[in-house]
């Protein structure tokens, strides 16, 4: 028999032994409080939470969110159709506009007379021209369909025409 040892196993290597065994369990008491921290963390988030409120009170509160999103998916439904719709409508209202000055006769000087195109999106809307003298002053509109009328136009109404193509 061997003096001072164990079973075969010095004091050293007891010793050691003890050591790491002390270190793993401070390790898992280290352990153990970080994760009661936590689980106290959560209980009283939850807690939070919960207070004041049942499992009927929770269902209840679902449902009227739930109704309050139905709500608000159908407004913004109406909001998309509304603006659909109002873009619609802004293609056919005047968007350009094209405006020559000149003197129809030369007898009458300050550039009196003029044409004014109004078109759309489409290059669609009207022309309408003053022609003024000494003793009279004459209105005409003609139409314009997709940048084109079937009347003639004056030099002038054609460059009104096209100052107001070349808008936008």
């Amino acid at each position: 028999m061997m003096y001072g040892t164990i079973n075969g196993l010095n004091n050293e290597m007891l010793l050691y032994i003890i050591i790491a065994m002390a270190v793993l369990i401070l390790l898992a008491y280290v352990i153990a409080v970080v994760l009661v921290v936590r689980i106290n963390n959560m209980k009283k988030t939850y807690k939070q939470m919960m207070t004041g409120s049942n499992s009927v009170d929770l269902e209840k509160m679902l449902m009227e969110h739930i109704d309050k999103v139905e709500k608000v998916m159908e407004e913004n439904a109406e909001i998309e159709a509304d603006n659909r719709h109002i873009h619609n409508v802004l293609k056919t209202v005047i968007q350009k506009v094209g405006i020559v000055r000149f003197s129809a006769f030369k007898d009458v000087g300050g550039d009196l007379s003029y044409a004014v195109a109004l078109l759309d999106e489409t290059n669609t809307g009207i022309i309408l021209s003053s022609i003024f003298s000494r003793s009279s002053s004459n209105t005409y509109l003609k139409p314009i369909d997709r940048g084109n009328s079937t009347y003639k136009l004056s030099d002038e109404e054609q460059e009104a025409l096209n100052k107001a193509m070349m808008c936008h």
